[in-house]
């Protein structure tokens, strides 16, 4: 498998990137603390965090595991420190700044679309109404870049212990690793990972209740499949027939992206958390669809251009972009 590692930018397209990350992640940290969706439970967080994690280790030690044990213990130590507003401000900032700024640095000939990619409602979001899932993007991200196998266990390992999509991802990327251990073809590997697909998506909530995590009690998660009308759906099925037909060279280098896409199509229809973790792994599958050549590649522009707007276009004219909360309409 192979791992995307940034190509050498020159000094200054690094500072550029360090100045734009800079004022990214200032920007989304100077939004109006409580007046997005999620910030009044983002704030109980940052003030009760203690008594969460007490609740938890009190009932099991697989409860406190699959319930986000890394996000409370910063939670505890943040509100030692800072106010549970300027604890948002502080994971705001870290998270976007981190997610940024290696996705900027990762590729210097493409940096409009990187761009493009950080500003896309599905990501940026990450970073003002799902926090928790941010950081947990930007503890997988420091971890895939890093150079030093240790380090870049811990944060892919740190990751799942701060949102639970991470769980499902990370099974991918062990996936993924036992396929080039052993040799494994292509087609035998598209066949496993719409198996395990198939199977998560069939028990994935009741795996969540029986370990005690929060997903599988919740309302929210009861129902069957992603919900939605189906459009997404149907533009990643294009995505991934485009991203197939560039070859098994390609597909063997980037499979982990490829398992990404294959996980999520699998699971539409079956799993209600599916699309929480596609956007955990979109990123991968966009930066890794750069490598696409010939018309592939200016088909994949297209749908970038297409995907973008027409996440955009909706929202433009809402308050905070259609994530404000109830109590600022």
């Amino acid at each position: 498998m192979k791992l995307l590692i940034p190509t050498e930018g020159s000094f200054g397209y690094k500072v550029m990137c360090l100045v734009l990350a800079g004022l990214y992640a200032w920007f989304l940290m100077g939004l109006d603390i409580d007046g997005y969706i999620d910030r009044a439970n983002y704030l109980i967080y940052a003030q009760h965090s203690d008594e969460i994690f007490v609740m938890y280790a009190a009932s099991s030690l697989k409860t406190i595991l699959t319930n986000e044990p890394v996000w409370l213990l910063f939670n505890i130590w943040a509100s030692k420190h800072f106010t549970p507003e300027d604890t948002l401000r502080v994971i705001i900032f870290f998270s976007s700044f981190i997610i940024s700024f290696l996705v900027l640095r990762s590729y210097p000939k493409y940096a409009f679309f990187l761009i493009l990619f950080i500003l896309m409602p599905q990501v940026l979001k990450n970073n003002i109404i799902h926090l928790r899932q941010g950081v947990g993007i930007s503890l997988f991200f420091l971890g895939w870049w890093c150079r030093y196998l240790p380090l870049r266990i811990f944060f892919i390992a740190l990751a799942p212990l701060v949102h639970a999509s991470f769980f499902f991802i990370n099974a991918l990327f062990l996936l993924n690793i036992a396929f080039s251990t052993f040799s494994i073809s292509t087609v035998w590997r598209v066949i496993y990972t719409l198996g395990v697909g198939v199977v998560f998506g069939a028990l994935g909530i009741w795996l969540a209740d029986a370990l005690g995590a929060r997903q599988g009690e919740s309302a929210e998660y009861s129902g069957m499949g992603a919900g939605g009308s189906g459009l997404a759906f149907l533009f990643w099925v294009v995505f991934t027939v485009i991203f197939f037909m560039e070859g098994k060279t390609y597909l063997r280098n980037n499979f982990f992206a490829a398992s990404i896409l294959v996980f999520y199509l699998s699971t539409y229809f079956l799993l209600p958390v599916t699309a929480r973790v596609f956007e955990s792994g979109m990123l991968v599958v966009l930066l890794a669809s750069l490598g696409l050549t010939d018309w592939r590649r200016y088909a994949a522009y297209s749908l970038y251009a297409f995907y973008f707007c027409m996440q955009w276009y909706p929202v433009l004219g809402l308050p905070g972009f259609g994530w404000a909360a109830e109590s600022t309409l």
